[in-house]
């Protein structure tokens, strides 16, 4: 059980003293408090703090008053107003103001995290370590994952339920139709209000987690531990997978009004937050069971929200389940799971290899839905509780915790568990299933040689080797120069053919961006004007679309969030260019479709819903599939690379006949027709 009481009084004491240092001249006005230690911290003018009132009737006279930060774009921020807090740019003199305000809660640094109930929760004896018996494989020869078979996960047999576990993961984002069902998509990072679904995931973060939990059993890449469960997509890490505390907050409150059952949040912080932890306990007290990485801080303490005793704190193992020498420990520690070289979902069906805690946790939150797919009317702490009682404990607790998680373990001692604790009169010890002393399955080899999730001592993640395709994919969604209305590719009624917007030649748009990208591979740098022989419609227009990019300030910003040094060659700016193609092409899933002879849009909302005609993202990621393909093996683009090979009957596409026939032959145009799936020009 997590120790607090201590801490947090220790906490109020130094707070307090630190404001009676601040007025002595020491300038200190910010504390940052964890467990039994603490540590004052000056920050800079300016700087962004979560300031919380006690009432609601504060918050308009203080917006007036003080610089509301930007933290929380224009999808969101209502759930920390409803909870009277705001995130502010103040300066020294404006935080001592406040602090004397009655009206005024506590004032804390809106800190950055970086990517690593029912009351009848039973309480029981310590688990003692037991010795390890293991089932070596020298290479890796089943068609599950490694991870899979050391968790017993690939035992489990995956029933297609009516009553799904929703899962919200607090992350990256998730790119829709990547071979990941979503029921809920969003993002909340400034500049991204109409970022699209396909490409919603800026670093691979998020896309990774969410396939370890629910990539479909499709054979195609990898195969979630649970692909009945739904995942709801809260994009609160950026593209360098930091988020400020107030976007954190904001995610949690939106996971509870989406009525989730469980939360998963992959990164960390090292200081202690009021604020955060009153949102997880909101959480918490709605029903949810939250996990959490523990963090890549080794021997020097769990990372909070894992730290906080509402939450469930996973550490990591390697193939030899033997826990890694960068997992947090501490007493925090409740479960471990497979986190080293660990194989999961890419970008546009590609497969990578990473590691980390943030790997660790989302095993966990999949083990914990098949736990509740059981019964969805059980608590949380029901699920959390079964979850350690069956992990199998064969290190000391303090790196492992409850031990490693066992998903088989823990179905087939299911029913017991529930009549144990069901039963009155029974002594702690009766309420205990069989100690779990399962062989554990290792592995000399794996098949997977590459990590790729580790700098200093968190989770920031390196994208796949297509990174500057993915970059170049959300550029047209993007605020990059100057305020969100005056993006360079903002508005498809502006630039029809950087969006798939029926108003413009499609087909040709797509074509022609990766036709100049091939111009500059082919001739060098800005030579993109030898594609003008194909005279393909708006290439004037889009090409000087293109001179607007500012290719120095986009290489800066690639090398900052991804620790990359990349230099202005040929091939990047390839790559950016058929990002941006890709983009167009997908998009006309979401701006040129009718259905029922009605066209979807922004205004009803309809074109960005991924549960909306889900059939387009996954149609939409076929075409960028073959894109890809092409890109990959450095061919030309072809029309046939933009037209689906099968039947499609939920929607039709406007135009597409006219705009295939105008680049092919009518044997190519035919085939458009002959799938069902293109509508009349004339048609309004």
């Amino acid at each position: 059980m997590k120790i607090r009481n201590i801490a947090r009084k220790i906490c109020v004491v130094i707070t307090v003293t630190a404001v009676m240092m601040y007025y002595s001249g020491f300038g200190i006005n910010t504390v940052l408090c964890k467990e039994t230690g603490a540590s004052a911290k000056k920050p800079l003018a300016d700087q962004e703090y979560i300031v919380r009132t006690k009432s609601e009737a504060p918050l308009d006279k203080i917006r007036k008053n003080y610089s509301e930060s930007n933290n929380i774009n224009d999808n969101k921020r209502d759930f920390l107003e409803e909870n009277n807090m705001i995130s502010l740019e103040l300066s020294q003199t404006e935080v001592q103001e406040l602090s004397v305000d009655d009206n005024i809660e506590f004032i804390e640094e809106d800190a950055i995290v970086e990517g690593s109930t029912q009351n009848n929760k039973i309480i029981l004896n310590e688990k003692k370590p037991h010795k390890k018996h293991e089932k070596v494989n020298k290479k890796n020869r089943s068609d599950h994952e490694w991870n899979v078979q050391m968790i017993n996960a690939d035992k489990i047999k995956k029933n297609k339920l009516k009553k799904k576990i929703k899962i919200a993961l607090l992350d990256s984002g998730v790119d829709a139709g990547n071979d990941i069902s979503l029921a809920y998509s969003i993002s909340l990072v400034p500049g991204e209000e109409e970022m699209t679904k396909m490409f919603m995931d800026g670093s691979g973060h998020g896309s990774s987690v969410a396939g370890l939990i629910a990539a479909e059993d499709n054979e195609e890449g990898i195969t979630g531990i649970n692909p009945n469960a739904e995942i709801y997509s809260i994009r609160v890490l950026d593209d360098a997978n930091q988020a400020p505390l107030s976007r954190v907050i904001e995610g949690i409150y939106l996971a509870i009004e989406q009525k989730v059952n469980i939360i998963n949040m992959s990164f960390g912080l090292n200081t202690y937050s009021k604020a955060l932890e009153e949102a997880i306990r909101a959480a918490a007290e709605e029903g949810i069971l939250i996990v959490a990485a523990a963090g890549n801080t080794g021997d020097r303490g769990v990372q909070y929200p894992a730290a906080y005793e509402e939450v469930l704190a996973v550490g990591s193992v390697d193939k030899q389940g033997e826990v890694a020498e960068h997992s947090a420990k501490g007493e925090e520690i409740e479960i471990v799971a497979p986190g080293e070289l660990v194989r999961t979902t890419g970008f546009l069906g590609t497969e990578m290899v990473s590691s980390g805690t943030s790997l660790a946790a989302p095993q966990v939150a999949a083990v914990a839905s098949l736990i509740w797919e059981r019964d969805p009317g059980v608590p949380a702490d029901f699920v959390r509780d079964l979850l350690k009682e069956s992990a199998n404990l064969y290190g000391e607790a303090e790196s492992y915790g409850n031990g490693l998680v066992d998903a088989e373990y823990a179905l087939d001692h299911y029913d017991e568990f529930k009549r144990n604790i069901n039963s009155r009169g029974k002594s702690e010890q009766d309420l205990r299933i069989e100690e779990n002393k399962e062989k554990i399955t290792t592995f000399e080899d794996t098949g997977c040689v590459q990590g790729c999730w580790y700098q200093d001592d968190h989770e920031v993640m390196v994208p796949s080797n297509y990174f500057n395709v993915r970059y170049g994919a959300r550029f047209p969604d993007t605020s990059r120069y100057g305020d969100y209305e005056h993006r360079i590719f903002a508005r498809m009624s502006l630039n029809p053919w950087w969006h798939g917007y029926y108003d413009t030649n499609y087909i040709k748009a797509v074509l022609y961006a990766t036709r100049m990208g091939d111009a500059i591979y082919t001739h060098g740098l800005g030579q993109e004007g030898k594609a003008d022989t194909l005279k393909y419609g708006s290439a004037s227009e889009m090409r000087s679309d293109i001179s607007k990019i500012n290719w120095n300030t986009e290489l800066g910003r690639i090398n900052k969030t991804y620790g990359k040094s990349q230099k202005d060659t040929k091939g990047f700016r390839r790559a950016f260019l058929w990002g941006m193609a890709i983009h167009s092409a997908t998009d006309i899933f979401a701006h040129s479709v009718y259905v029922n002879g009605k066209r979807i849009t922004h205004e009803n909302d309809d074109a960005d819903k991924v549960k909306y005609i889900e059939e387009r993202y996954k149609d939409a990621n076929v075409i960028a599939k073959q894109m890809m393909n092409k890109y990959v093996a450095k061919y030309e683009l072809d029309v046939n690379d933009l037209i689906l090979s099968h039947n499609v009957t939920a929607y039709r596409i406007r135009n597409l006949y006219v705009n295939v026939l105008s680049v092919s032959n009518g044997d190519v145009a035919s085939r458009v027709a002959s799938y069902s799936y293109t509508y009349s020009s004339s048609s309004k």
